[in-house]
């Protein structure tokens, strides 16, 4: 049942919150009664020390002893058993004086106390059952206070043990039913908080049965990057299996003709034509697969992955192309903090800024210009400049397209850019150029 429970957020809350509003409750009432404990002996003692006074001020001398009056002004001190004794004793501990009312109390305290030494406790009196409030004062008797004496007045502690227990109970009582309201009202919470799950968990349900093809509904602010993100692996998904679906199509249409060209080959009539034919139907079937696979590659899961570092990779690239593009140097100057960080798959990152900088080098006149950095909501932006012939909006809407080049002039296939905007889009992110003053253009991606 408890391994159960451990394995439920709101089973996990409720043993722990119980537990933190058990020790709570055994706190606060341990604390109110002290409190209240406390008082009790203090009223008590006061209340004590009054009779004591009164004592005080009815004792006459006698000799090496003190008389009172027959009858005292509290009535509980004449009243044989009334709960309220009276006493005093001397110097050696005798007792010279006890009220009417202790008659039946055959033994009294009889420890002499100094003067002014005063003495609040609970006792328990020989023969009798119970515990007794004691107060003693030590008096010091006479003009050169010759005389000891101790005044002692003890009361039945049975009434103040009744009214202790019964602010305990009562305590108990209303700390009981405020921790009843505290947990019904623990669980409405919980239940009110962990709705959001719940509707998280309704909505993944509903997206498996087919009722859905993203999670939907209004989430709070906590779990939205978590819906949001899971939204973008189910979409991710989606585009990927339609993409992988396309180009496998794609590929077996294209291969169709090839295909055709080679079951018609005679090598028998005329073998060097059906040769050359062969050769050139591989190398179309090699361009062809290269340009599917090239399509297939372009798509991966994004925003939840850990950051990659944009600065090294940049390097890498810039060092490769350096290579390719000997016999046609550029002057690089590219602006990256180390900091900076890409929320996706390096794959694409590196697909991406390999086709801008080689596009680059490729139509630039020697001068490239590089600024990639992330903005406060951790975008990624990438701005790549050139000094070529530059292309305009009109053309641009072009060579996005699969197999448009730029320039005809120059070896390719035309679907750098083509990627570049796949990738762009896999991210939902945005892709603009701007024509540069005197010549070439800048191209900026936010991701």
């Amino acid at each position: 049942m408890l391994t159960s429970r451990l394995k439920s957020l709101k089973g996990r809350l409720s043993i722990v919150t119980s537990l933190v509003l058990v020790v709570f409750l055994l706190l606060i009432s341990g604390v109110l009664e002290h409190a209240f404990r406390s008082s009790l002996h203090a009223a008590k003692q006061r209340e004590l020390q009054l009779h004591i006074y009164t004592l005080l001020a009815m004792a006459e001398a006698d000799g090496d002893s003190l008389r009172f009056p027959p009858v005292l002004p509290e009535q509980r001190f004449n009243q044989p058993d009334s709960g309220l004794i009276g006493a005093v004793t001397d110097a050696r501990g005798r007792v010279i004086w006890r009220s009417e009312s202790a008659l039946a109390v055959p033994q009294l305290p009889s420890h002499p106390l100094p003067q002014g030494r005063e003495v609040f406790s609970e006792v328990s009196l020989p023969g009798q059952e119970g515990r007794y409030s004691s107060f003693r004062q030590g008096i010091a008797w006479g003009l050169d206070n010759e005389q000891q004496f101790t005044f002692v007045v003890l009361e039945d502690a049975a009434p103040m043990a009744a009214q202790l227990r019964e602010f305990r109970s009562t305590l108990w009582r209303w700390l009981g039913l405020g921790a009843f309201l505290l947990v019904l009202t623990q669980w409405l919470v919980m239940g009110w908080g962990l709705a959001p799950l719940r509707s998280v968990a309704r909505a993944l349900k509903e997206m498996q049965s087919g009722g859905s093809d993203k999670l939907q509904g209004d989430f709070p602010r906590e779990l939205q990057p978590l819906t949001d993100n899971l939204n973008l692996l189910i979409e991710n998904e989606r585009r990927q299996r339609e993409k992988t679906r396309n180009t496998l199509a794609d590929l077996a249409h294209s291969l169709k003709t090839p295909l055709a060209v080679l079951k018609g080959l005679n090598f028998s009539s005329d073998p060097k034509t059906a040769y050359r034919n062969l050769i050139e139907q591989v190398q179309r079937m090699d361009s062809i697969i290269s340009y599917q696979l090239q399509r297939a590659v372009t798509s991966s899961p994004k925003s939840i992955l850990r950051g990659v570092p944009v600065a090294p990779l940049l390097q890498k690239i810039l060092d490769a192309l350096e290579k390719v593009y000997r016999d046609k140097p550029a002057e690089v100057q590219w602006e990256c903090s180390e900091d900076t960080l890409f929320y996706g798959d390096e794959g694409d990152l590196m697909e991406l800024l390999g086709n801008l900088l080689d596009n680059a080098y490729k139509y630039g006149d020697g001068k490239i210009s590089v600024e990639i950095g992330n903005d406060d909501h951790y975008k990624l932006l990438i701005a790549v400049a050139d000094n070529g012939p530059g292309i305009d909006e009109e053309k641009w809407q072009q060579v996005i397209h699969r197999g448009v080049r730029a320039d005809e002039q120059q070896s390719g296939q035309g679907i750098g850019l083509a990627v570049v905007t796949d990738i762009v889009e896999s991210y939902e992110g945005e892709i603009s150029v701007t024509p540069r003053s005197g010549s070439g253009s800048k191209i900026c991606v936010v991701l």
